[in-house]
């Protein structure tokens, strides 16, 4: 599926903090403070920053716990292993929570080869009886709805998160040293020896980063911008220190540009076109398990222009709020109508022990 590139949105965030923030660089000082922000060198300075990797890091989360809350069976946890919940009783291999395993470790064990052994939490050792060779539009088709976005050890993700800049260059450094104390437990004030000391980024800076998602998915669009609403609501921390004061933020975006690449015909001006009005069209809908309806009208129209070999749409104002409003509800809807896999549930594996 990526062989081609059909579409892809993109749009500037704008990220402020309105509290200290700390992302830590883990780097040790002799002199100085105990924990220290990322510092990356940027024309001709060495200035704070907030890295993609952070930030994709936050979005995904979010989302799992928004996707958990509303059909908790329907997303995985990426950092469990069959192992880690599978024993052997009776002579079977049996698992206690096969639904929340990472997509990433249930594909590998689909593709295991007979030869292959694994072994579980207990120490029993088992070999998968029935391997098959996974192509790309079954690792996609049978992906949760957070790694089909996101992506997996099995899948490159549909969207990029660039590292976020400062708006403004301060000098000196928008940073502050904020100090903090251990409690003693018997007399309720500092304990002895467990001062440290912060170097935080200072309330009021403000980062600008891109986002780029291609051949999304309408509903995709929806889980970006649900996170970037929340982020507007300061429903989102960033950073360390979040239970304690630290990583409040608010987000905004004024302009989301949505590129379709080649001639794409009968499309009229206010529709926004997903993956699968493409595949519609060679009838691969159906191996990607996308949605033959994954369209959407948005009022009033936004404006069009041609740029090269791509068709743009750009959205502000009107146009981006129903734009946000419709990929949302999309997404809601996508959650709840979701079916998992038949070949993604623990049935369908069949294990002997060696």
């Amino acid at each position: 599926m990526l062989k081609r590139l059909v579409n892809e949105a993109r749009f500037k965030l704008l990220i402020k903090a309105t509290g200290p923030l700390l992302i830590k660089s883990g780097h040790a000082t002799i002199t100085g403070p105990d924990m220290t922000p990322v510092l990356t060198y940027r024309n001709g300075e060495w200035q704070v920053y907030l890295p993609g990797s952070s930030l994709k890091g936050v979005f995904r989360s979010h989302l799992e716990k928004v996707c958990r809350t509303l059909r908790d069976e329907v997303v995985c946890n990426p950092f469990l292993k069959l192992k880690d919940v599978s024993r052997a009783e009776n002579g079977r291999l049996v698992c206690s929570d096969y639904t929340h395993v990472a997509c990433s470790d249930k594909f590998e064990i689909r593709g295991l080869e007979t030869e292959k052994r694994f072994e579980v939490a207990d120490r029993t050792k088992w070999r998968h009886l029935n391997p098959e060779k996974l192509i790309n539009s079954e690792v996609y088709a049978d992906s949760c709805p957070v790694c089909r976005l996101f992506g997996s050890t099995s899948y490159i993700g549909r969207v990029s998160i660039g590292d976020a800049h400062l708006v403004d260059v301060a000098r000196p450094r928008p940073t502050e040293s904020r100090d903090g104390v251990g409690i003693d437990r018997l007399t309720g004030g500092a304990a002895h020896g467990a001062k440290f000391e912060l170097e935080v980024v200072s309330t009021g800076t403000t980062f600008e980063t891109e986002i780029l998602v291609r051949n999304f998915e309408t509903w995709q669009l929806g889980m970006l911008l649900l996170v970037v609403q929340d982020l507007a609501d300061g429903l989102v921390r960033v950073g360390s220190g979040r239970s304690r004061g630290l990583g409040a933020v608010k987000g905004q975006i004024n302009q989301v540009t949505i590129a379709y690449l080649g001639n794409v015909v009968n499309k009229p001006p206010g529709e926004v076109w997903g993956l699968g009005r493409f595949l519609l069209e060679e009838d691969g809908y159906a191996r990607y398990g996308t949605w033959p309806d994954d369209l959407m009208t948005i009022e009033p129209n936004p404006i069009e222009s041609r740029q090269g070999i791509r068709r743009v749409a750009t959205f502000e104002e009107t146009p981006l709020a129903d734009l946000q409003s419709k990929s949302i509800a999309a997404f809601v809807q996508r959650i709840q109508d979701w079916q998992v896999p038949q070949t993604m549930s623990f049935a369908h594996l069949q294990f002997e022990e060696r």
